[in-house]
Order: structure tokens, then C-alpha cells, then sequence
């Protein structure tokens, strides 16, 4: 149904200013627009911003130690492209008095209407069609029409893009933090002054004044340019329409789920694949922020969560964008090596947060420790190798494997256990600093084995092949064998459970409302930490043992992070707990659009819409591909009657329908 691919206020759970910016905002990759009112209101948060391009500060800390990041790196919102100055008859003072929003994502084109009107009643009519160019990725374009609705009369209409100085939020949000930027300015290019980096644009601007009749109506086209080179386009609207309608139309041939039985979950995942679709960097040197290009949620920055929940939605449906997106991870790979050496260690150790590779989070314990993101970064280059056979690309990248597994044996060691590794944070990040969290070590294993099996392939690093594949032979996994349970680590099982029962409501998230002293003592989980191990490395895992330990877990886990119900939901179609599966799926498909972590405001989940897309594949579906084979089981809950999807396998589409 054509209904199922268009966004309307109805839609919306939450239909503040804010989280409508959010929802409808426009982005291609590189240019992401919110959808701000063409006249702000006091609640408005307007922006514009450029995939990779951020101004820094230096961190100061209190108490300095050696290693600590040493500067913020925050995306900067530059310019306001929506404002307009409106005046009927000479009165500016208008009121909206009414406002409809379609965004049409089958073709990649935001429609809205809006209508102000004078304190003595004058309507008019400001329709506005956006999109960001998939075509030509620095230009964001506008239609604009005004209709005078029930008079006739004089109307001025001006518009030209203002830059936009952000103030501090007076929220208490470790997660949001804005960036307020004196340009150095020289004609139309304009350069931050301490990250250098540059921008030139070329924006139309309006400033008319003109009579309409009743029921007449004034067209104008507007496009504006940011790029990083002094060069734009000439194409025209109707020409970047056009190729905007085509390339959507090739991403839902490509990327599209078809679900029968749940018409809202339908809306909500097509959402999801839009906003993923529309947020991916492609050029190598950006990646996918933490919010997409919606928001300034997390700065702006890259973190773990493009390689383990966004990346396998690319790789199976959108190989081409996958790759520009592990580019991102070769090119920075110079940062990671800098950052081990700078530690002591050796090889490579990606940042756990970034922009330019550099390491940006400035609190150790549950940040800069979580250093699974090296084996995170390799399962997703093995991922990708697995599904393409682009065997050539990944042999040219090859260094970024060998690199991280060479960091695992410096930072590793040897016991009469077997192979441990110590004080680092798994993906709980209410369990910080500890020995041999299970996660951490499945995933190192599992970077080891392909560092071994690539060497031996390619004729490389043979010596240190063997040595890889011994450690991995020997990782230590711990084991409650009174609980029959994996533990997540070396100390989880000893500590006091959290006390759940008396914990109100409005004390979530944890991390909001009690130091990390009260949460790191306690049983209490973030998010899923042991069972996503388990759901990424499946075959190694038995069901009697999956059951157990997401019986003892999933009590325990707060999901304060929006990365943690789609695992869950996974883990509970394959358990074959349909009901549950369902209901965590649908809080996953619909988190956005229903508010459901009560900030959407500050940019959608990202992490969360590609987690959708994991329910439904690896949950509802039950995919299973060894590389040579792929495998689909039906494990549909009854509120679902059929699912219907494509992937792309060594070149190939292959359909898949299961009811």
C-alpha cells in the first residue's frame, strides 16, 4: 500500500516541535536538514549538518592522566536553510494556524503545508517540497509555493539562510552536547578555527514582494550547495527530482521488508530503513553518526555500533555503501595504530569514539575500556567478505585485520587459564572495568581466527598466524558451573543484584540518576552483553545454554540503551519465545516514532533502526549463512502473517518469503 511509505503527524507518538524535526528531517549521507518550522517557534532546534565535518576543543579534566583524549570533536550545525521572514499586508506578527507533513519515502521528498494567518484573519498557504540530492550529495532542495487562501493583497516573502549559533542545553545530558563556532569567513567558503576544516557554498536566496488574488499562488525553487571544494552544480530542481525518485526506487527494489498482519510495524520499519539509507556516509572519509545526520545527539560521532547493528542491514541489501563505510575504518586505520602505540601496546586500537580517528571520550571507564570495537571492526570486514566473496577488496584491507589481532596478543595474556584479557568494559556499560568479559573475548577470538585464516590464505604473516590461532585456541571463557551460566564476566556472578522492585520509574536511565559507584557494584545490565555474543556467533552456543543464560540476564537488564531490545528480541525468536520476540521487536521497529527513550528530539536511534532490521532477519526469520549456504527458518509470531524481503549474496538478489 502506498500509505505504508508515508510519514504523517498522525504517525507520531510525540508530536513535539522537536521530535517532528527529527522524524522528517532530510539527509543523503553527507547533507542532513531537520525539519524546523519555516517560522521558528521558541521550541525549535533548526540544523544543517555536514557528515564528518566538526569543530574541536581541548578536553580539560580535573585531574589530567597520561593517554586521556585530549579534545571534543563535535559536529557542527551551521545554517538554518528552512527560516522565512512572512509578512501579509505589512503585519509579520502570523500565527500558524495549521500544518500538515507527508513525507513521501518511497520517493525520497518531504511535503509540508503550513498556513499562517494575520490577527484579523488573512490565510495563506506556505507549501514547501524538500529532499536532500541523492543525486548531487551537496545540494538540499526546496520548492516553495504561497496561496493566498482568502484575500486578496500584498505579500513579502524573504529567504536566506542564517547561520546558526547554538546555545547550551540546560538538560543534564551527558549524551548532547552542542557546538558554538566563531567562522573565519573569506567570501563563501567558511573554515573552522582550531579543527581548519573548510566549506564553500552556494546558496539562492529570496526577497520578494508581490500581489496575490485570492486563491492565486507564487512558485519558487531554491537550492542550496555545501561542499568541501569551490565546485557546484548547475543541474535544476526537476532534474534532481527525477534522479532522486529513480535512486529510491532502486533502494526499496534492494532493501524493502514487506511485513502482512502489523500495518503500524510496517510504517516503522520502512522508517527505519529510510532514515538508515538517508544517514550512511559514502565517500570513505565519513561514517554514521551515533544520531544520523538528524541530530546533535552524541556529537555527531562514530562509535561500535555502525559495524555490529547498522552494517549488516548494508552489507546484505546495500553492498556498495558497506564498503565506503569499512573505507572509513581503513583510512583511519594510521589514527588506531598512533593510539596503540601511544598506550604501549601493539598493532592498532580504533577509538571508541571519534570523528577523525583520533580517540574523543574523555571518561575511561565505560568508554575509551570497551576496547571490543577492534574485533567489532573485524567481524564486520569478515561479515562483509562472507556475503560479497569480494575476496580482492578484503585482501587489500588486509592490514586492519593483522593490525587488531596483534593488539589482542600485546594487550593479552597467557595463565594457567588460558589466554585472558583484563579491565576493559564490554557492551554493558553498567559493568565497567573488568577481567575476561565474555563479549569482549568471543569477539577477540573470533578476530584472531580470521587474522590466522587470512594470513595463511594470503602467505603472510605466518609466524604470527600460529600465534594467533594458538591464543584464540586458548581463550578463557568463564563458566558458573553451579548456575549452569555464562558468566559475563569474572566478578558479575559475586555482586549484589539490583534492587529492581524499589527502583521508580522515573529514576531510568541509572546512568542519569546515580554515580557510577552505585551501578558498578551491582548486578544490573545497559544493555545485552553476553547474549549479543551469543547471537553474533550462534553456532557456538548451545539452545539449553542459550535459554539459561537469557533466563538469568534478561531480569537484569534495564535497556536503558536503545541498542539492547532488538538483541533480546532476536535471541527470543530463536528461542522460539514469539510473543516476547514480538514485543520487543515492536518497541525496536517503533522507538522513534513512538518517543519510546523520551529523546528523540536530540536525532533518531540509529543503532536501534538497524536492530530492527536484525529482529526481523535474524529474529523472525532465523537467517543463518556459513558462506555457503543460506538458511531461513520461520519463526513469525502470530501477529505477523508473512514477511517478504530481498538480500544481495555474491552479486545476486535472492527473494524470501515466509508466512
Amino acid at each position: 500500500m502506498t500509505e505504508d511509505f508515508i510519514l504523517t503527524l498522525d504517525d507520531l507518538g510525540s508530536t513535539s516541535v522537536q521530535n517532528i524535526e527529527t522524524l522528517f528531517a532530510q539527509a543523503n549521507g553527507v547533507i542532513g536538514v531537520r525539519a524546523s518550522l519555516p517560522i521558528p517557534q521558541k521550541e525549535s532546534n533548526p540544523g544543517t549538518f555536514l557528515n564528518g565535518f566538526y569543530e574541536e576543543h581541548e578536553i580539560i579534566y580535573g585531574e589530567m592522566a597520561y593517554g586521556y583524549a585530549k579534545n571534543h570533536q563535535t559536529m557542527v550545525n551551521l545554517f538554518d536553510l528552512r527560516e522565512i521572514k512572512l509578512a501579509i499586508d505589512g503585519e509579520q506578527n502570523l500565527s500558524l494556524s495549521a500544518q500538515n507533513l507527508r513525507l513521501d519515502m518511497k520517493q525520497g521528498v518531504l511535503k509540508e503545508a503550513f498556513i499562517y494567518q494575520t490577527s484579523d484573519g488573512k490565510k495563506l498557504e506556505y507549501t514547501l517540497e524538500s529532499f536532500s540530492s541523492h543525486d548531487n550529495r551537496n545540494i538540499y532542495a526546496q520548492k516553495i509555493e504561497v496561496k493566498a487562501l482568502n484575500f486578496s493583497g500584498e505579500v513579502q516573502l524573504s529567504k536566506k539562510p542564517t547561520m546558526i549559533r547554538t546555545e547550551k542545553s540546560q538538560e543534564f545530558d551527558p549524551r548532547v552536547k552542542k557546538a558554538s563556532i566563531d567562522w573565519i569567513q573569506e567570501g563563501n567558503k567558511f573554515t573552522t578555527p582550531n579543527s581548519q576544516l573548510s566549506i564553500y557554498v552556494k546558496f539562492d536566496s529570496l526577497s520578494e514582494t508581490f500581489i496575490l488574488d485570492q486563491g492565486e499562488t507564487r512558485s519558487f525553487i531554491q537550492l542550496y550547495q555545501i561542499a568541501r571544494t569551490n565546485e557546484f552544480s548547475e543541474a535544476t530542481y526537476e532534474e534532481l527530482r527525477q534522479r532522486q525518485n529513480e535512486i529510491f526506487e532502486e533502494f526499496w527494489r534492494s532493501s524493502d521488508i514487506e511485513i502482512e498482519g502489523d500495518q503500524r510495524l510496517q510504517k516503522g520499519i520502512r522508517v527505519n530503513l529510510y532514515h538508515l539509507f538517508n544517514s550512511a556516509g559514502r565517500d570513505g572519509i565519513s561514517n554514521f553518526c551515533a544520531k544520523g545526520l538528524t541530530g546533535e545527539g552524541y556529537e555527531g560521532h562514530y562509535f561500535w555500533d555502525t559495524e555490529i547493528y547498522l552494517l549488516p542491514f548494508f552489507i546484505y541489501t546495500q553492498p556498495e555503501i558497506a564498503k565506503s563505510l569499512l573505507n572509513y575504518r581503513k583510512n583511519i586505520l594510521p589514527k588506531a595504530q598512533d593510539r596503540a602505540k601511544e598506550l604501549g601496546y601493539e598493532g592498532a586500537l580504533f577509538a571508541w569514539r571519534t570523528i577523525n580517528g583520533e580517540e574523543t571520550s574523555a571518561y575511561y571507564p565505560a568508554g575509551t575500556a570497551q576496547i571490543h570495537i577492534n574485533a567489532d571492526i573485524a567481524y564486520s570486514f569478515e561479515l562483509y567478505e562472507k556475503v560479497t566473496g569480494d575476496i580482492d577488496y578484503i585482501e587489500e584491507v588486509s592490514e586492519i585485520i593483522f593490525e587488531t589481532a596483534k593488539f589482542w596478543v600485546s594487550y593479552g595474556f597467557l595463565s594457567v587459564r588460558g589466554f585472558e584479557i583484563h579491565e576493559v568494559t564490554g557492551p554493558d556499560e553498567y559493568t565497567a572495568l573488568v577481567n575476561n568479559n565474555y563479549y569482549t573475548n568471543k569477539m577477540a577470538q573470533n578476530n584472531l581466527y580470521y587474522a590466522s585464516q587470512l594470513a595463511e590464505r594470503m602467505g603472510k604473516n605466518e609466524q604470527e598466524a600460529k600465534i594467533w590461532r594458538a591464543y584464540a585456541d586458548q581463550m578463557y571463557f568463564g563458566f558458573d558451573q553451579v548456575k549452569q551460566i555464562t558468566k559475563q564476566d569474572d566478578t558479575f556472578m559475586d555482586k549484589e543484584r539490583w534492587n529492581f522492585e524499589t527502583t521508580p520509574k522515573d529514576k531510568y536511565p541509572l546512568l542519569l540518576n546515580y554515580h557510577p559507584m552505585v551501578i558498578y557494584k551491582h548486578q544490573v545490565l545497559k544493555q545485552a552483553d553476553t547474549l549479543l555474543a551469543h547471537m553474533l556467533h550462534s553456532s557456538a552456543v548451545t539452545m539449553e545454554q542459550l535459554e539459561r543464560d537469557f533466563d538469568f540476564y534478561e531480569p537484569l537488564t534495564t535497556h536503558d540503551s536503545s541498542l539492547s531490545k532488538a538483541v533480546y528480541g532476536v535471541v527470543a525468536s530463536n528461542l522460539g519465545r514469539d510473543t516476547l520476540a514480538y514485543d520487543f521487536f515492536k518497541e525496536s521497529a517503533i522507538m522513534d516514532m513512538d518517543d519510546h527513550q523520551g529523546n528523540a528530539s536530540h536525532g533518531i536511534h540509529a543503532a536501534n533502526m538497524g536492530g530492527s532490521w536484525l529482529g526481523l532477519i535474524y529474529g523472525f526469520a532465523g537467517l543463518t549463512f556459513d558462506g555457503n549456504e543460506v538458511q531461513v527458518k520461520n519463526n513469525l509470531p502470530k501477529e505477523i502473517k508473512s514477511l517478504r524481503f530481498t538480500l544481495t549474496i555474491r552479486g545476486e538478489k535472492k527473494h524470501f518469503v515466509i508466512q
